[in-house]
């Protein structure tokens, strides 16, 4: 394991991504305590008060295929699902990646791979926000300390989740896809629920029922199932 820190780094992807095709070995971690140009998913901004957060790039190395990418996204949706949720209260995985404490966003990630000489690179980009309190900006925002009123250590959650990714890893080298794909519907946040939805500026009642193979939200309306692309359709909470 290799963890470099900096003090303020504009995105901890970046430096990653470009360390890993100078390299860098499986396993190596970037980590900021300020990091001033996160990058969100599908294009969205990731920001935080500076030594507040936790923000980090985790480079894996490994034998799967493109197709296997789906369930690559699921797998580290699982992994800090369980690591968070043995810190404290009760978590969800909201499509794709989101990570969920009482209806509030705490976690986003990024990831980001390619392949070289037969190995899949991928930097799992993560930001989780811990001790930070002020969030009248982003409603849909939270914090574990905000949510709990207990402040925590950074560093220790850091140290968590590397172990947690560690830990499940043999999911991945066992391509376990099923039992990870099964983790993550059971944990899908308002699965099974009647919630509203944004498709192409109207609002839609359905029900969650599960994420397929592909990726793919699969929602019930009025009885039939529709399956959605990512930005295609936006869960209101």
């Amino acid at each position: 394991m290799n963890i470099i820190t900096f003090d303020t780094l504009p995105s901890t992807n970046d430096y990653l991504l470009d360390l890993s095709k100078k390299g860098a070995n499986s396993w190596t971690v970037i980590h900021a305590y300020n990091q001033t140009k996160g990058k969100g998913y599908a294009g969205n901004v990731w920001q935080t008060n500076p030594n507040e957060n936790l923000t980090f790039s985790l480079l894996i190395k490994s034998d799967l295929d493109y197709k296997d990418l789906i369930v690559l996204n699921q797998w580290v949706a699982g992994c800090i699902y369980k690591v968070l949720s043995s810190i404290h209260g009760k978590w969800f995985i909201k499509w794709p990646n989101d990570i969920i404490l009482n209806d509030k966003k705490v976690c986003g990630v990024l990831i980001e791979n390619y392949k070289s000489n037969k190995t899949m690179h991928t930097i799992i980009g993560i930001g989780i926000n811990i001790n930070q309190t002020d969030f009248n900006h982003l409603p849909k925002a939270s914090s574990l300390q905000k949510e709990t009123d207990i402040q925590y250590d950074i560093l220790a959650i850091l140290a968590d989740l590397i172990d947690g990714f560690k830990n499940e890893f043999n999911l991945i080298e066992n391509k376990s896809f099923t039992l990870i794909s099964d983790f993550y519907n059971k944990y899908l946040y308002k699965k099974n629920q009647l919630v509203n939805f944004r498709i192409e500026e109207k609002i839609c009642e359905g029900k969650i029922l599960y994420v397929a193979s592909n990726g793919n939200l699969v929602v019930d309306f009025k009885g039939k199932e529709y399956e959605f692309m990512h930005k295609q359709i936006e869960l209101i909470f």
